[in-house]
């Protein structure tokens, strides 16, 4: 499906360059050289995904998968800090420009002993024992064509080390802006460890500064929680009508961690969610929830799986939409209950609102359990607004826009409520307040 121009598509140009550079990748370590040539090798077997794949049957990259599309980025600074409504004061502020870890925007703080907040190509060159044993080492290249793409041909991204028993409560905001106006193609990493009994929380916001080409960005983020941690992570995306992202998010528990994310989708051409939270220790704890608000031609894909691998461990996920105009809204969640993962306390469920007739929604909850001692549910529930509630509101004298915008507000609450940072929660609430007056 890639396009084609002179003969030669994307993927013959990306592999190509592969060839050409990859003894510039990793050259003094023979493991990451062989892992980053794996990955190359599972990327001309997979190729780009197509509607043929079950996993990605409602959503086409056509428009993306371009040959003008330049990934061999240089360093660029803003100069200044980005300007975005999203981000929020009194945080510890790491940039990420075109996937680049920005020196300039970035000023050194003065960490707890023992704390690494670095460029992820920084602590690869300085052999990082932190970063070279968790980087790659537990997901799989070989059977998704975008987390073999970003482990072949990944530049840079960010690094952070949280030691044993290190707690760190101030926020970090992680923001992740685009420059420039040229079709590109952005390939961050992210790679998050949090040691044994340490606490953490991220603010991940994917912005663009007035991007007017077409830009994919292909962003891989491994967060390692370790025993009886704790790391909560919130993904905001709003980036240009011209901008697709892929972003894949990986946690892996050990015993007794607990991790809670909230991803929201506010806007972009295409943004496909790919979230997987593996429970590999007793006693884990995950908590994932999301809204998504696509609007006339944007379409946004969440995709999540919770793989319960140990006994005594819950999940409960929350995930709501509200479609506008003719934009399409993809979920697709599965809960995975391994034998041994006995005593698993499980919930999902996933909520649309159609807010035209226009609007579409495909939407597939699953559940797959091979342990016969467990509590799972789920749901799914597509419809209009209630009638019965604009009713309500209206016989009180408010006007049917309103009536409207407070109702979907009220609905969208259940889930930016779920945001302990008090400030960044109300200012995202207010600009999903904003986006939803302005829907006729």
């Amino acid at each position: 499906m890639s396009a084609i121009i002179d003969g030669v598509t994307l993927k013959d140009k990306l592999l190509a360059d592969f060839e050409l550079q990859k003894t510039a990748f990793f050259p003094d370590n023979p493991v990451l050289s062989g892992f980053r040539n794996k990955a190359a090798e599972a990327f001309k077997n997979l190729g780009f995904p197509t509607k043929k794949w079950e996993e990605y049957k409602y959503i086409s990259f056509e428009g993306f998968i371009k040959s003008e599309l330049n990934h061999s980025l240089t360093r660029n600074s803003l100069g200044n800090e980005v300007k975005n409504d999203l981000i929020v004061e009194g945080t510890n502020n790491l940039f990420l420009i075109d996937g680049f870890f920005d020196e300039k925007l970035n000023q050194k703080k003065d960490w707890p002993q023992g704390v690494i907040v670095c460029s992820l190509a920084e602590a690869i060159a300085t052999k990082n024992v932190h970063a070279l044993m968790h980087l790659g080492m537990h997901t799989k290249t070989d059977t998704d064509s975008f987390i073999a793409l970003n482990t072949a041909l990944f530049q840079d991204g960010l690094f952070v080390y949280i030691p044993e028993n290190v707690h760190i409560e101030k926020t970090f905001q992680i923001i992740q802006s685009s420059t420039g106006n040229e079709p590109k193609l952005i390939q961050p990493r992210i790679l998050i460890v949090a040691e044994n009994g340490s606490f953490a929380n991220f603010i991940h916001l994917q912005i663009s500064s007035n991007i007017d080409e077409t830009t994919l960005i292909n962003g891989f983020t491994e967060i390692v929680v370790g025993e009886k941690a704790n790391v909560i992570w919130y993904n905001v995306q709003e980036v240009g009508k011209k901008m697709g992202i892929v972003q894949t998010t990986e946690a892996y528990l050990r015993n007794n961690a607990k991790f809670e994310t909230v991803t929201v989708t506010l806007a972009g051409k295409l943004i496909r969610n790919n979230l997987k939270i593996v429970l590999n220790g007793t006693h884990c704890e995950a908590h994932l929830d999301g809204f998504y608000f696509p609007k006339s031609g944007e379409t946004f894909d969440n995709h999540t799986l919770v793989d319960h691998q140990m006994p005594h461990c819950e999940s409960n996920e929350l995930y709501k939409g509200a479609v506008a105009g003719d934009g399409t809204a993809i979920f697709n969640g599965k809960v995975f209950v391994r034998q041994d993962a006995q005593k698993t306390n499980a919930y999902q469920s996933n909520k649309n609102i159609l807010l035209s007739e226009d609007a579409t929604v495909n939407t597939k909850p699953q559940l797959e359990i091979y342990a016969d001692d467990v509590k799972c549910s789920h749901g799914s529930s597509t419809g209009f607004i209630d009638s019965e509630q604009l009713f309500y509101l209206r016989s009180r004298g408010i006007s049917e826009s309103i009536a409207k915008a407070l109702l979907l507000d009220a609905y969208a609450a259940e889930v930016i409520n779920k945001i302990k940072h008090d400030s960044f929660r109300t200012k995202l609430s207010e600009i999903i307040s904003r986006m939803i007056q302005q829907i006729k």
